[in-house]
Order: structure tokens, then C-alpha cells, then sequence
């Protein structure tokens, strides 16, 4: 199905912001998701539900914003970083406090999307979701 909107979103009107971040982490985010980003920034996608590797559903709640003061990409690296898996760069999150990350890991130039169970530890809070960010947008729908 696909995003057929964008919810609560402030465009990006200075995209050097994502080049910062980007240096902050370390890595170079993938282009599909930088140019969603300057449009939806801290958006809400509508549709939002999407299936995960081990045949759950999940919510994408929003995109994490690159200039909120409070909730923003930053903070929420901040705390993937402290989960003790390098690679991990949060991007969305849903509403229970999961996160959607790009898993650096394997590929530096094309992470997968995970998403990441806050209540679990290690690998196991580690659940592959798709190859890229623009797989994940498609492939998004409502809930039945």
C-alpha cells in the first residue's frame, strides 16, 4: 500500500542539520531516507503498520525529528548507543518506545531497517524489518 500522508511534520529548511548528524554518528544516512527526511521531518505516516521478519506487526509512530529540543534523533542515539549494540542508528520510533534503526553493521553504505525491542536485551531486542527505508514506506498499511 504505501504512505498516502504525512501527519505533524516540519520540513527541513537547513539541510546542513543532517549532514551534522550525520558526522555526529559517524555514518551517512540512505538517500531515500535524507530526502523523506527534509520534507517529513518528525513526521507521522498514514498508513503506519508494518510486518517484521518473525511475523509480528509493528506501528511506525513517527519519524524522529532533527531540531525538536526535546525528542530528538540525538537523544534517542543516545540511548540505542547504551544498549550496547554498535551499529544501531534509530530513525522512527513506535508508541510503546521501540525504535526503527538502521543496522550498520553488515553493510556501511546500505543498512537494513531493525527494529528494536526496548524490553529485550542484545540480539534478542534485534528484529530484522526489511532491506531499505524505501521497502519499509511501501510496504506500510492499515491495520485490518
Amino acid at each position: 500500500m504505501g504512505v498516502k500522508s504525512w501527519l505533524f511534520y516540519e520540513e527541513l529548511l537547513d539541510d546542513t542539520i543532517i549532514t551534522s548528524v550525520e558526522n555526529n554518528f559517524g555514518i551517512v544516512f540512505p538517500s531515500d531516507y535524507k530526502k523523506c527526511v527534509e520534507m517529513y521531518n518528525g513526521g507521522y505516516p498514514n498508513p503506519n503498520c508494518f510486518d517484521m521478519d518473525n511475523g509480528e506487526q509493528g506501528i511506525l509512530n513517527d519519524l524522529l525529528s532533527f531540531i525538536d529540543s526535546d525528542l530528538n534523533i540525538m537523544m534517542f542515539y543516545n540511548f540505542a548507543e547504551e544498549s550496547s549494540i554498535d551499529g544501531l542508528v534509530p530513525f522512527a520510533r513506535d508508541p510503546f518506545g521501540n525504535l526503527l534503526c538502521f543496522d550498520y553493521r553488515l553493510n556501511k553504505t546500505s543498512p537494513q531497517v531493525i527494529f528494536f525491542d526496548h524490553e529485550e536485551a542484545g540480539e534478542e531486542a534485534v528484529i530484522p524489518v526489511c532491506s531499505t527505508f524505501t521497502e519499509l514506506l511501501d510496504g506500510l498499511y492499515s491495520i485490518k
